[in-house]
């Protein structure tokens, strides 16, 4: 069974709680932006900056995270729950699905692809993709799941800055 466990302080230390299900608002579990390790079995977890899974997110695989960066900040997590085979994505150069597009099945560091820092719009058909600010799955993370069609980044303070991709893997 895929689960979530929250940690007040780093080193899986402090007050703890373990979460089978979407959280929509931490502050009913006395949670709230105190979060500062966790531990995940089984299916990926989004945690959320905001309630109802809004605002600046991250990405947790199944794993041990001892420290956070952004320790203290979460309001909200998401069990990811989507099918994870066949990923593609189209990232288009331009909003509204415009210019240049580039269609991805697999894990990729957009710069090595020249479509680094210009994809302003994108349509999922298959897998869950985590979009990064910066190569080398470093900097601001936007998650996407089956079925989204984002226009526009503009929106998510996410324009034009996207320059490495990856598919959430099913586990083997």
């Amino acid at each position: 069974m895929s689960k979530i466990v929250v940690f007040t302080k780093e080193a899986f230390a402090g007050r703890t709680a373990e979460f089978k299900n979407d959280v929509h608002d931490l502050v009913e579990k006395g949670f709230n932006d105190v979060i500062c390790s966790i531990k995940v079995i089984g299916a990926p977890w989004v945690a959320y900056y905001d309630k109802n899974f809004a605002g600046k997110h991250l990405v947790f695989e199944e794993g041990e995270y001892a420290t956070l960066d952004d320790k203290g900040k979460f309001s909200s997590l998401k069990m990811v729950t989507d099918d994870l085979d066949n990923p593609e994505i189209q990232l288009f150069e331009h909003v509204n699905y415009q210019g240049r597009k580039v269609t991805l099945r697999s894990e990729a560091n957009l710069h090595d692809i020249d479509f680094s820092d210009i994809a302003s719009s994108h349509k999922v058909n298959g897998g869950v993709w985590v979009l990064y600010e910066h190569i080398n799955r470093q900097g601001s993370q936007l998650i996407t799941f089956p079925g989204n069609e984002v226009p526009s980044y503009l929106p998510l303070s996410f324009n034009d800055v996207a320059s490495h991709v990856r598919p959430l893997l099913p586990k083997p």
